[in-house]
């Protein structure tokens, strides 16, 4: 059995690939559209730099935490709800505003890691204070 740790080290592993790979479609999109800084008003550019963007706005709190909340020995199946809701968030996000196949999946990757935030910072402060 997984411990609290270990749950959020998979989670936080799983998400740096998922960051890798947003780095990697900026990167090819510059090269792709010859655009070397800044967006060059390519709105292909536009969109790999916000949804990496956006995923690098969110990550900090959401993955520190689940760290936080492995260290405060938080249900372990907690930590991999978070995970899983916030990498599927992400995911969705990708798929909506990065790549345009699944339109609603903006709006769903917005809604996911809201609520991913809210259930971490709710948790966080119980587990503090209780």
């Amino acid at each position: 059995m997984m411990s609290p740790v270990e749950a959020a080290s998979l989670w936080v592993g799983l998400n740096a690939f998922l960051l890798i790979f947003l780095s990697a479609r900026v990167g090819a999109t510059r090269m792709k559209h010859k655009v070397n800084l800044g967006d060059g008003g390519n709105e292909y550019m536009v969109k790999a730099i916000r949804t990496q963007g956006n995923y690098i706005e969110y990550a900090p709190a959401a993955l520190g935490g689940l760290v936080l909340l492995a260290l405060l020995n938080a249900p372990i199946m907690l930590i991999h709800l978070l995970g899983a809701m916030f990498l599927f968030a992400r995911i969705s996000h990708l798929l909506g505003l990065g790549m345009g196949v699944w339109p609603q999946g903006r709006v769903v990757g917005t809604v996911f890691t809201m609520i991913t935030l809210l259930v971490t910072g709710i948790s966080l402060i119980t587990l503090a204070v209780f």
